[in-house]
């Protein structure tokens, strides 16, 4: 399937949900991207009462509203890396994110409204809900730098690398 045409079954699997508010990050940079962002666009302007498309959130923003989410949807590798870490389920639409390591908290599906709704379906069910709110990340925590400054503060460089360094004068 082409990128608008999964775009199409991906908007009319969300008006299948028409009871639920959406929160729409556009497309970066992507191939494809104008295209995605010129749709989002329309369906945000034809449904302003439940659905949101903003180009960014920012880091700390977009992880907030993402705990705040039923559900992360697309193809984007958020969905397979930052939702699994804070518990949030993500139906991964399409092949983009073929062969990378996927938590049991992501669905995959066929860019088509059907599956695209069977899946979304799934991932809003109590029980696949709570799965995934207690699905370990095979991506880590989230405290990778900390622990990386705490290994690097044990190292004694003068002991371990003795050579030294000048500057010369300028």
């Amino acid at each position: 399937a082409d990128t608008a045409e999964s775009m199409r079954a991906l908007l009319a699997a969300l008006d299948e949900f028409g009871d639920r508010s959406v929160l729409i990050t556009k497309s970066n940079a992507d191939t494809g991207g104008r295209v995605i962002n010129t749709m989002v666009d329309a369906y945000a302007a034809a449904n302003r009462k439940r659905v949101l498309a903003t180009t960014s959130l920012g880091q700390l923003n977009y992880l907030s509203a993402m705990r705040h989410c039923a559900a992360v949807v697309g193809n984007s590798s958020s969905g397979i890396v930052e939702a699994p870490a804070v518990g949030v389920p993500t139906v991964n639409v399409g092949s983009r994110q073929h062969g990378r390591l996927k938590a049991s908290s992501v669905i995959d599906c066929g860019p088509d409204r059907p599956a695209i709704v069977a899946a979304l379906k799934r991932a809003l069910s109590a029980e696949f809900r709570e799965e995934a709110a207690t699905t370990v990340s095979l991506y880590g925590n989230c405290d990778a730098s900390a622990r990386i400054v705490s290994k690097l503060g044990e190292v004694d460089i003068d002991r371990r690398y003795p050579k030294r360094f000048y500057d010369l004068p300028a």
